[in-house]
């Protein structure tokens, strides 16, 4: 609890924090797990205090001497009614903790809006809730995909659309950070406010739309009616009417067509320098390969498409651990060095066990260094004849193979790509004389031994997924 954080929570607890102090309390809850117990903690004890403040057996013992006590109350047990009055204050501390501060004022939340729907919607961090149905007050929304439909009570409608980071701040306004939305407000919700890092929109009774790039440039078009944009850095106010559009950037502001849009320009790759070059490799390629080991040591790799890998709890079965094996063909880097390299695998759903039984992994990745045990076969890739292969979920043999990396996966995520990029992976492949690499891929983190989920990577028979590969930048030796 530091000094900021303590000072927060006093003005927090007492009624008097800023609307600014709010913002800045969710800030530093948000961006660290230790600040989030601390917080926790101290609002727990707040509410205890008051609590047992309020008690009439505390207020009773705390009466002037001169003053005739009150006859006793009949003693209430220790039960239900006082384990839910107690875990009321706990809930609500949590809750304090979890949704974010900048929505309370005199410890209670202010509702003033609506989630109505989410269409496909895959939200990021944030402080709203983001079911269908829930109120909301102000807060967060970091929406990474779909469409989400936010109703206020004043009749104004919001379509955000992902990616996007829209902050709610008050029943009539609230800021669009980056990303795209739709606004429809009625007569009821005439005087709506869009704030944007370089405007802000004015509603006066109207539909249009708002688009957030790079931080800093808005784009606003009027589908009907009219809204006065405010340009940050000169106050100059701007009247949209039906059918126009403006740019606003933090310098000026300029007419646009949003109806001849063209395509925003991607910014190349900056160039390499003279004598190096960009290289692909993949286990799809000439001699690559790739597969994967069961625990059981007779059980042979019975997917065509995935690489599987898990790690049991010492108390877990060991026939179910299991290891990924890749194998490169690193004749394309001939008379070369390799500069930098990533080393990328796509994770994709199995549907073996449970995700939950399973927390936040990580991943490790060997090099084995003996170009003996390169000629493995795919095909027949058993658990007690795999190169460098030792007992454990993610055992291996220390006398034949080099750590080259690891990545980590949230609890939850089932899909994507995960890379190690190291310079201990680059020196390995230096190290290969024979053309050929061989690395192995285990799970470090222990499920729960209880059915817990098999995490899938796809191989190089996979039908849409890519496979693993190497991503290199070459010079000459």
């Amino acid at each position: 609890m530091t000094d900021e954080l303590q000072a927060l929570c006093s003005a927090l607890v007492e009624g008097t924090l800023a609307p600014e102090q709010g913002r800045r309390l969710e800030e530093l809850t948000l961006a660290d797990p230790a600040a989030r117990r601390a917080v926790a903690e101290y609002l727990n004890l707040h509410a205890s205090l008051k609590w047992a403040a309020g008690d009439p057996a505390v207020l009773a013992s705390a009466a002037p001497a001169d003053r005739p006590a009150e006859p006793p109350r009949p003693a209430e047990p220790v039960g239900r009614p006082s384990l839910l009055r107690a875990a009321g204050w706990a809930v609500a501390a949590c809750v304090l903790v979890g949704v974010g501060f900048a929505a309370y004022s005199g410890n209670q939340r202010r509702e003033f809006a609506r989630l109505v729907e989410s269409s496909g919607c895959k939200w990021e961090s944030g402080t709203l809730p983001t079911e269908p149905g829930a109120r909301l007050g102000a807060g967060r929304f970091r929406l990474s995909e779909g469409v989400a439909k936010v109703v206020f009570d004043n009749g104004a409608e919001l379509r955000l659309e992902g990616p996007a980071d829209l902050e709610l701040r008050a029943g009539n306004r609230c800021t669009l950070h980056s990303g795209r939305l739709v606004a429809r407000c009625p007569d009821s919700a005439k005087g709506f406010f869009v704030d944007t890092p370089s405007a802000s929109l004015k509603d006066l009774g109207t539909e249009f739309g708002v688009s957030v790039t790079d931080g800093k440039t808005s784009d606003v078009q009027v589908f009907e009616g009219r809204v006065d944009v405010t340009h940050g850095k000169t106050g100059k106010v701007e009247q949209l009417l039906t059918g126009r559009g403006m740019r606003f950037t933090p310098d000026d502001a300029t007419p646009i067509d949003p109806r001849a849009e063209s395509p925003r320009p991607v910014e190349p790759p900056p160039a390499l320098p003279a004598g190096q070059r960009l290289v692909t490799v993949s286990t799809a390629a000439g001699r690559g390969k790739d597969g994967y080991v069961s625990g059981k040591p007779n059980l042979l790799n019975r997917s065509d498409v995935l690489l599987l890998v898990k790690c049991c709890t010492p108390k877990g079965l060991p026939d179910h651990h299991r290891k990924a094996y890749v194998g490169l063909d690193l004749a394309p880097l001939a008379g070369a060095r390799v500069l930098s390299a990533t080393l990328t695998f796509t994770q994709t759903p199995t549907g073996m066990g449970f995700v939950s039984e399973v927390p936040d992994s990580t991943f490790s990745v060997y090099g084995v260094t003996d170009p003996a045990l390169d000629n493995w076969p795919e095909n027949d890739l058993m658990w007690d004849t795999a190169p460098a292969n030792a007992p454990g979920g993610a055992g291996v043999n220390p006398a034949k193979t080099r750590f080259v990396g690891q990545f980590h996966v949230k609890q939850g995520v089932l899909s994507g790509p995960c890379s190690v990029s190291t310079p201990e992976l680059a020196e390995f492949l230096n190290t290969r004389r024979t053309g050929y690499a061989t690395f192995i891929l285990v799970r470090d983190t222990p499920g729960s031994g209880r059915n817990d989920y098999v995490h899938g990577f796809a191989g190089r028979d996979h039908p849409t997924l890519p496979p693993p590969a190497l991503k290199l930048v070459v010079g000459a030796k």
